[in-house]
């Protein structure tokens, strides 16, 4: 036993030691160097961030030109190491395997191998690839996709003039904070897993594209009559729904759109998870809008409550791999009021199913394998062929513009709600309202609430559909209005009275759906 037990000690031990390691730092030491300590730099040399944003925080997933230059035309350098670390290099204690493997991004040479490479004996390391006298060298370094709030980079570099002068230090490192400011595409809300709101909101969404050739020149389409944007598709939602998500594998609905364009299995997929406890409520869905049109907005309306408080939404772009913008979880509920309105920009997301680096991707199209999660379009791209070629997300302007704007409240007056309460607000919204009148210019969706006065409606149409023999079309039906007008509204009205005054026509429309099977 006691031999047992010794063996079991021996194994636990080795197998510490395999899963302990030590963080190494680089040593930049030149090779070729016979003095080992280095010169002091009085701006002789520099290491520089070249970007129009802060030069103390960094962006995930984004693309840095770093210029290491020679301040002094007559003393350039001839050796040179540049390296992309984790400051805790510095205090090397043993740690396990998770430290380790710490992303700090990558460092990419720019030019053919003539003059840098990346080193054999240090990791992220960028060096000189010969011996010749240097003025400047830039390379580039790509962010970490996924990192921690509180993470810090930073990005050491070595010049030799000769064998025995060389620097590094001051003016040749540079240290990074993480920007945890929210991306410039993000809804201005954080999504909550609760709303306390007691009433229900309706809402107007409209997609504005803005993608064309004055916007975007670089590898526009060939043939941009044949460019366009998909169907508006999406819905209001619970917090535990998700049409899609960045860092998420694609359902097979949004797969289907964002590689075809076609909305019919995303939208099954949304209408099968409508409940009133969870899942969807509203289903969102907007016209398409090809050449030359696709400047012209793509309405919808939507209804949202205290459980279906968020919306998201995609847009597939003609032509591309798999390519489509949207909002994913925007939030609209806040602690004590619904979002009266806001305005984001739209930026390409990457479906992760299909390859490919530019709008016109060859066919027939090769797919991912594995199928990667979906993540933002490869912005700041070393490859010269991609639209994105060495752009960051700051730099690229928007291919569409998405707005939304609260047009009614509906309080709940029940038990669980302070009626008090509740009423005041409705009157200051209406009010609100009242002194701003908008007008109404293509509803998709619309909302249902009670109490009318003298209204007698005609039986709904059958439904109409956009086009095919399936999916979602629209209703329409007829009412004598023999009282006060509804307005613009479009609110289905349910309760009847024959007893008024005056006739009046009008019409009113709803969504609806035919099964494809």
């Amino acid at each position: 036993m006691k031999m047992i037990a010794r063996a079991s000690m021996l194994l636990l031990l080795a197998t510490s030691i395999v899963h302990t390691k030590r963080l190494e730092k680089c040593d930049q030491t030149p090779k070729l160097a016979t003095v080992r300590t280095p010169t002091e730099n009085s701006n002789l040399f520099k290491l520089t961030l070249v970007t129009k944003e802060s030069r103390t925080h960094y962006l995930s997933d984004q693309t840095y030109v770093l210029l290491l230059k020679a301040m002094n035309e007559t003393r350039p350098f001839r050796w040179f190491m540049i390296t992309v670390e984790d400051p805790d290099v510095d205090n090397p204690y043993e740690v396990d395997d998770e430290k380790l493997a710490v992303d700090v991004g990558s460092l990419k040479t720019l030019d053919t191998g003539t003059q840098t490479r990346h080193s054999e004996s240090c990791h992220n390391t960028v060096e000189n690839a010969d011996n010749t006298d240097k003025h400047q060298i830039e390379v580039h370094w790509v962010s970490p996709k996924h990192s921690d709030s509180d993470q810090r980079i930073r990005l050491r570099a070595m010049v030799a003039e000769n064998e025995e002068v060389w620097y590094v230090g001051t003016n040749l490192t540079i240290t990074l904070q993480k920007d945890i400011n929210k991306p410039i595409d993000s809804p201005p809300l954080q999504a909550s897993d609760e709303c306390k709101l007691c009433s229900e909101a309706r809402y107007e969404v409209i997609f504005q594209g803005v993608w064309s050739r004055a916007t975007h020149p670089r590898h526009y389409p060939n043939k941009p009559d044949e460019n366009g944007y998909s169907f508006m598709i999406g819905a209001s939602h619970a917090y535990d729904y998700v049409l899609w998500e960045q860092g998420m594998n694609a359902s097979k609905g949004l797969q289907r759109l964002a590689e075809e364009g076609d909305i019919d299995e995303l939208q099954k997929e949304i209408i099968s998870a409508i409940s009133p406890t969870g899942g969807t409520r509203t289903l969102i869905r907007g016209k398409r809008r090809h050449h030359p049109d696709m400047s012209k907005p793509s309405h919808s309306l939507f209804r949202v409550d205290q459980i279906h408080h968020l919306f998201s939404i995609a847009v597939a772009m003609r032509p591309s791999p798999d390519w489509f913008l949207g909002t994913s979880r925007f939030e609209l509920c806040n602690k004590t009021d619904w979002l009266k309105s806001a305005e984001i920009p739209l930026y390409p997301w990457d479906a992760g199913t299909v390859d490919g680096i530019s709008y016109e991707t060859p066919i027939p199209k090769t797919m991912t394998q594995p199928v990667r999660n979906v993540e933002r379009v490869s912005v700041g791209s070393f490859d010269a062929l991609s639209p994105f070629f060495q752009m960051n997300l700051r730099d690229l302007k928007p291919f569409a513009m998405l707005k939304v704007r609260r047009l009614d409240v509906f309080p709940h007056l029940d038990e669980d709600c302070d009626e008090e309460h509740q009423q005041q607000n409705a009157e200051e919204e209406a009010e609100e309202e009242g002194d701003n009148p908008e007008e109404l210019s293509e509803p998709q969706v619309l909302g249902w609430s009670e109490g009318a006065s003298c209204v007698q409606w005609g039986d709904w149409s059958p439904c109409l559909l956009d086009g095919g023999v399936c999916g979602v079309g629209n209703q329409v039906r007829f009412r004598e209005n023999r009282g006060e007008s509804l307005g613009e509204g479009y609110q289905e009205l349910t309760s009847v009275d024959d007893h008024c005054p005056g006739v009046e026509e009008t019409t009113q429309t709803r969504e609806c759906y035919v099964p494809c099977s």
